[in-house]
């Protein structure tokens, strides 16, 4: 009797699905069980990568809104109000308005009058007390200069200041070193922020990486019976991975959706008052940031256990 074997016919894709099922299930399911079963061990890299994480959105919003400020700042900066005498002749201001256009470091020159400015005035804080306690207009004219470059400001205002047609009192809104200091402030807030967060971002990294230690040690002979059969590594490393990135999207989710929280109470508070301090933004602004938070807590939670995989696997 000859024995014939009869070879069913397995369809590709159903060879595929089955891997691919079993590969989620081992990788991801069993990855979100062990994470569950170790939570208690998890808890502390998840509160500091959290905190970590929503201190990193807020500022990183704040940061934006102070460069904002800093270009609106460096804007008005750059905008020379040269204030005429009230009894200038008009030749001479015509003169001091050509000088002005031919010189290269001035992008533009426009005039104001005494009645425009006192209608300016009355739209600034703390000038329409000073516009009603006379019967006068206290505002002169002015020539209106912006300088291409804010660092030319200084140089422009030398050059005018001693004009016969410019007041000799009070020649120019030129307020010598203010942007300097804007900046030194902006720069400090910046460094110290930056130190704060890096600090902030090792402990929640050194955290994460003793969780997933833990979890490789508790483990343990698990893990060797893997190696032993022979399985591949990304079998053996792949689910502490996972839990890892469990780790950091649950933190980026809870602190991308503070953050947005956030933003959007401060808008909804107070729209006007809010895009004055913080130019720029806004729900969408809030929205990616939220985005952003998310993300870089996924790619913290397992570019940490990543580390730790690679250090306490092969050692």
């Amino acid at each position: 009797m000859v024995g014939v074997i009869l070879k069913g016919r397995f369809p590709r894709r159903r060879l595929f699905q089955v891997v691919v099922t079993n590969v989620f299930r081992y990788l991801f399911r069993g990855a979100a069980r062990n994470w569950l079963r170790n939570l208690g061990s998890a808890a502390p890299a998840l509160s500091s990568m959290t905190l970590l994480l929503l201190l990193s959105g807020v500022v990183g919003l704040i940061g934006f809104a102070l460069h904002n400020l800093e270009q609106v700042e460096s804007a008005q900066a750059s905008l020379l109000h040269v204030y005429m005498r009230d009894d200038a002749k008009a030749a001479d201001v015509n003169a001091l308005w050509d000088r002005l256009t031919s010189d290269g470091r001035v992008a533009s020159v426009s005039y104001t009058t005494r009645a425009e400015a006192l209608a300016r005035a009355k739209h600034l804080p703390g000038l329409p007390q000073l516009a009603e306690a006379t019967d006068s207009n206290p505002f002169p004219a002015s020539l209106d200069v912006r300088v291409k470059n804010i660092n030319d400001v200084a140089a422009v205002d030398q050059a005018v200041r001693y004009d016969i047609a410019v007041d000799p009192v009070y020649p120019t809104s030129y307020d010598r070193g203010a942007y300097q200091r804007i900046q030194a402030v902006l720069f400090g807030a910046a460094v110290a922020g930056f130190a704060f967060l890096v600090l902030l971002g090792f402990v929640a990294v050194t955290v994460t990486m003793n969780s997933i230690r833990a979890a490789i040690h508790s483990r343990r002979d698990e893990v060797t019976i893997m190696q032993l059969v022979g399985a591949p590594r990304w079998m053996v490393r792949g689910p502490f991975v996972i839990e890892g990135a469990i780790t950091g999207a649950l933190s980026g989710a809870v602190a991308g959706l503070i953050t947005f929280g956030l933003a959007v109470a401060g808008i909804s508070a107070g729209s006007a008052s809010f895009a004055q301090f913080a130019p720029g933004v806004t729900i969408t602004v809030a929205a990616a940031a939220a985005a952003i938070v998310f993300a870089t807590g996924l790619g913290l939670g397992s570019g940490s256990s990543l580390v730790s995989v690679r250090r306490h696997l092969e050692s």
